[in-house]
């Protein structure tokens, strides 16, 4: 009897449950909300910059589904001062570029010419920095600034990361690079 008693409980506490279903979550407003900041912030212009960029890459490159270049430029700033433009892509997340470092890695063709003893036995210089936001020819970029003095490269990795490592495990390599005057 106390088995019946206690099977129609139960059966009747899940027929008098809610028949209310969940209602899928609105995020229509949290997306606006975000793309009306995205929209509202606004970034310094990136001045002394030639009108003609000398680009190292240009064919675009998905870091990230957030976080998109269409292209890497190599500015001479005098001497051995050099200045890298990432321009970004539409559809990359500003905000999270922001949080995160930069990075380039130069391996030279001959890496005596290095001048910290530490990069010569690495036989490469890496370059890290915050990523630094700026706006350009009505675009968004990150440009980092850097003295280097070898002027030819096998090779130049870039990537961004952060405190748990690279994002996305996704490294750009460019080769034969020849430093501008």
């Amino acid at each position: 009897m106390k088995k019946v008693l206690v099977l129609v409980l139960g059966l009747f506490l899940i027929a008098c449950g809610s028949d209310e279903k969940k209602k899928p979550e609105d995020t229509t407003k949290e997306t606006e909300k975000i793309e009306a900041t995205q929209e509202e912030v606004t970034y310094p212009k990136l001045t002394d910059v030639p009108t003609q960029l000398n680009y190292i890459f240009d064919n675009g490159y998905e870091f990230a589904d957030d976080i998109k270049v269409d292209f890497i430029a190599l500015e001479s700033k005098g001497g051995d001062k050099y200045q890298l433009i990432y321009g970004l892509e539409e559809g990359t997340d500003f905000a999270k570029v922001a949080e995160l470092k930069v990075s380039a890695v130069f391996y030279p063709v001959d890496p005596s010419l290095l001048k910290d003893e530490i990069y010569q036995k690495r036989k490469a210089r890496q370059i890290p920095e915050l990523s630094k936001l700026f706006t350009l020819d009505g675009g968004i970029v990150v440009a980092q600034n850097f003295e280097i003095i070898p002027k030819e490269f096998t090779q130049v990795k870039f990537y961004f990361y952060n405190d748990q490592g690279v994002v996305n495990k996704k490294i750009l390599t460019v080769r034969d690079i020849k430093m501008p005057k």
